[in-house]
């Protein structure tokens, strides 16, 4: 890795000045690159600070949450159960736990595990359900499942799913004998050596931690969330929380096939593998990402010398923080960006960029094709938690309404944005500097918007 990267002044003034640019209150950005013999050299840079209402600076000892980067710890996790022959990939979820039901009685015997890390159940995928603190709030969330209907057939299109990964989580807590915390804790973290690593929310006391921050009123004036975390029920969703020098060190073992940089093998080689192979094929949906593998989103990046490089990677946004990683298994490269701020999408894809040039590579960017309009899209599309209206406004351009039908833990502004055409049934958004890709699918099942999360169209 080159000395300087992440290292120098010129790096400490670049950080500074894109936070400030993108209104971002505190980050921190960093990078692994392993040599030939499997060591790692870690680099993690700062900036800002924790809240705006303390002014406590960010260190590299300061906890950020991870978000829904979570998901790939709760795969790992649920691969080490693979790996030890308590269940498989196409084990009946019911098989594990036989109580879980849907709304819908014939959908709930027909959803296999891996569908669970597909996003491929048909779960509806936004359930936010606050089940309280105790040890037994993911059993209390999958048992609420009963009441929800699905939203897609099982097995059919991938359409993003925070549910399906608490059921995920809860087949660990059943099978472990142990809360999902715990299994994080017992089975990843100490194993791996990662003392900055948490998922509940009263152990942040004893760290220095991130405070989200959203942005409010007309203005969008940048301010500390009121809530810290999302609900405990969610946890193997979203609430891994830790430093980038932890994050990077998981990474690491994945980069390793299942083995830590300390030398402490947590996963098979045939599992890391397998998480990072092709599970459901996005190229007809997105010009941006190949697919999903088991946990991990894979996305072809430019590599050195023009010829293309894999990345597996996942983001995550909670509560006013922003977290990306990207793991470069080729090259044996990773690269996260946490933030604490909604803003933080077009800081850390900046970020990204910026650290993954020093290797030759170059990210992928949504295609734009001339000449489309998108009369036909017109309407409104709906999750069980946003409203999406795309219409036409006075001026002949498209725009985007977003509404959130039920805030939770967030009441953050969200603007009219421009929609812009990129290409038959396609269009783009700059969603806070990070431009975004959605896709008219239609389905046999309905009409919908897709941005990973499939939203159903209401009307026209």
């Amino acid at each position: 890795m080159n000395t300087e990267l992440l290292a120098s002044p010129e790096w400490q003034e670049r950080l500074d000045a894109l936070a400030t640019k993108h209104r971002v209150p505190g980050v921190q950005v960093g990078v692994l690159a392993l040599d030939a013999d499997g060591n790692a050299d870690v680099r993690v840079l700062v900036s800002g600070v924790t809240s705006l209402a303390t002014g406590v600076t960010v260190t590299e000892d300061t906890l950020f949450q991870y978000g829904s980067i979570s998901k790939v710890w709760t795969t790992t996790l649920l691969m080490q159960l693979v790996d030890e022959g308590l269940l498989t990939l196409d084990t009946p979820v019911v098989d594990v736990l036989p109580d879980f039901r849907l709304a819908d009685p014939e959908h709930a015997p027909k959803v296999l595990v891996r569908q669970l890390v597909t996003h491929t159940s048909g779960i509806d995928g936004d359930i936010f359900l606050d089940t309280g603190d105790g040890d037994d709030c993911v059993e209390k969330y999958v048992a609420a499942l009963a009441d929800t209907h699905p939203y897609t057939r099982p097995g059919g299109p991938l359409s993003y799913c925070n549910a399906g990964f608490v059921l995920a989580g809860r087949i660990i807590e059943v099978l472990r004998g142990m809360a999902w915390d715990d299994a994080v804790a017992r089975y990843l973290a100490r194993p791996l050596g990662l003392d900055h690593v948490i998922t509940r929310a009263k152990d942040a006391l004893l760290f220095r931690a991130a405070v989200g921050h959203q942005d409010e009123g007309e203005e969008r004036e940048v301010r500390p969330a009121k809530v810290w975390m999302l609900p405990r029920s969610v946890g193997p969703a979203g609430l891994v929380t830790g430093t980038a020098d932890n994050l990077l060190r998981f990474a690491a073992m994945h980069l390793r096939d299942g083995l830590g940089v300390n030398g402490e093998r947590v996963l098979s080689a045939e599992s890391a593998q397998a998480m990072r192979t092709l599970q459901v094929d996005l190229t007809a949906l997105s010009t941006v990402d190949q697919g999903w593998g088991l946990g991990w989103i894979l996305t072809d990046w430019g590599g050195p010398g023009g010829e293309p490089v894999t990345a597996a990677q996942h983001g995550g946004h909670t509560v006013g923080q922003v977290a990306r990683l990207t793991a470069f298994p080729e090259l044996g490269v990773a690269i996260c960006v946490l933030t604490n701020a909604d803003r933080g999408m077009g800081l850390s894809d900046e970020l990204q960029a910026l650290v993954a040039a020093e290797f030759g590579l170059t990210p992928p960017t949504p295609a734009i094709e001339e000449g489309a309009d998108l009369e036909d899209l017109l309407g409104s599309y709906e999750t069980v938690m946003v409203r999406q209206t795309l219409l036409r406004g006075d001026d002949g351009k498209y725009y985007l309404d977003m509404e959130i039908k039920d805030h939770g833990p967030t009441d953050s502004h969200h603007p009219r944005r421009e929609a812009v055409p990129s290409g038959k049934g396609r269009f783009v958004v700059d969603m806070d500097g990070a431009l975004t890709e959605f896709t008219h699918v239609v389905d046999e099942e309905g009409d919908y918007l897709f941005m990973f999360r499939l939203s159903k169209r209401v009307d026209r």
